[in-house]
């Protein structure tokens, strides 16, 4: 009799709490922006109708992507996915069209997020494919080195701080899961760490923000602007909120709260209840992630599933975070809620590549070489190693 496991689908919880994000976030994108939009010159509706095409075709590509691309073809489109995001990132530099001082867009993108998820894809197809070579310098440091280097350079350049940090956690924690060898990885961050603190430092936006951080209380600088506002906005709330479309916040005083602190207008105008609604969805979309990592039957797709999970909820901390005062202020979306075309597609692809990882007919095609002791080797190999025992 065939399994039955072989005909089930793909996680419909995390389909379904995908699902309500991006509706929630049509929502909340509409009413943080409308006054922004207004005082522009503009439809109140301008900003909701620009991101309404967004979450359409976000959404359709999540489906299309779980249900239609095996996940092991990111094998070969995670590298170029990387290619032709780090060029496009690379163009943006030398464009010289920043904005707010960072060169991070070009033909209405940001490609560093696509350069990020194609590093991400090709640190752990290199990390799955080392084997019992994972502790070598070679598959610890210089293979999934080339690419996150020349990721990290790229927004280092930019700059986007923010990212080169969550970057960076997200690959020391794939690698360490994947068993890489940490004296390795401790000399490597021996050598980083202190070059990272200095260039925060000596960059006088980073060191403003910084400096505005640390502040006395309720002394308004404007580097700390936003984040001042966004904790009234969240004390506003309450327990229920002001009512939808009711905040005040958002009415100049929140520059673009349809972006950088879109938590705090759910906090004000949904109140207690709304942001603990926010974070439950969250809190159950990467429980679903991790355990799709845990259950999966490739290396690869472990570590993908891992390293991919961790994007969203790093982003999601970071955002959050800011929100509340315990970070600096940094220009990060909240996943699926903030307005950004880009890092919503993003999101949405990463949704539909754990969708694909989630069925189990997926990543048969995967060949990857026997590795001994690995904790979180998968059941296809560990089966494997029973039955060679047991004969």
């Amino acid at each position: 009799m065939e399994n039955t496991a072989t005909n089930m689908g793909m996680n419909k919880l995390l389909l379904i709490v995908a699902l309500l994000l991006i509706c929630f976030g049509v929502a909340v994108v509409y009413t943080a922006s409308a006054p922004f939009a207004v005082a522009n010159g503009k439809p109140a509706e301008y900003y909701l109708l620009a991101h309404l095409p967004k979450a359409v075709f976000g959404l359709t590509l999540m489906l299309v992507i779980g249900r239609f691309i095996d996940y092991g073809h990111w094998r070969w489109l995670g590298r170029a996915a990387f290619i032709g995001g780090a060029i496009l990132t690379l163009a943006a530099l030398v464009s010289g069209h920043g904005v707010k001082g960072a060169n991070r867009w070009i033909l209405g993108i940001q490609p560093s997020e696509i350069m990020k998820l194609g590093m991400l894809i090709w640190v752990c197809a290199k990390l799955s494919q080392a084997g019992d070579n994972i502790k070598t310098l070679a598959c610890t440091l210089i293979q999934p080195g080339i690419p996150f280097g020349i990721t990290v350079l790229l927004l280092v350049l930019q700059p986007n701080y923010s990212m080169t940090i969550m970057v960076s956690a997200i690959v020391i924690c794939v690698m360490l899961t994947a068993g890489a060898n940490v004296k390795y990885l401790f000399y490597a961050g021996v050598a980083a760490i202190p070059v990272a603190i200095i260039k925060l430092l000596t960059s006088t936006h980073s060191r403003a923000r910084i400096m505005a951080f640390m502040a006395e209380e309720g002394e308004m600088t404007a580097s700390n602007w936003q984040g001042d506002h966004a904790l009234q906005a969240l004390g506003n709330g309450g327990l229920f909120g002001t009512g939808f479309g009711m905040g005040v916040q958002k009415l100049g005083y929140l520059p673009e709260a349809h972006k950088d602190v879109i938590y705090a207008v759910i906090g004000e105008e949904f109140g207690f209840i709304g942001t603990m609604f926010v974070l439950s969805l969250f809190a159950i979309l990467f429980a679903q992630g991790f355990k799709i990592a845990r259950n999966s039957s490739t290396r690869f797709g472990k570590y993908l599933a891992l390293a991919l999970t961790l994007s969203l909820f790093f982003n999601f901390v970071v955002h959050v975070c800011v929100c509340v005062g315990l970070f600096p202020m940094t220009g990060q979306p909240l996943p699926f809620l903030s307005f950004g075309g880009t890092n919503l597609l993003y999101s949405c692809v990463v949704i539909g590549i754990l969708l694909n990882i989630s069925r189990p007919a997926s990543g048969k095609k995967i060949n990857e070489p026997y590795m001994s002791g690995a904790s979180l080797e998968s059941s296809v190999f560990r089966n494997f190693e029973f039955t060679r025992r047991s004969v």
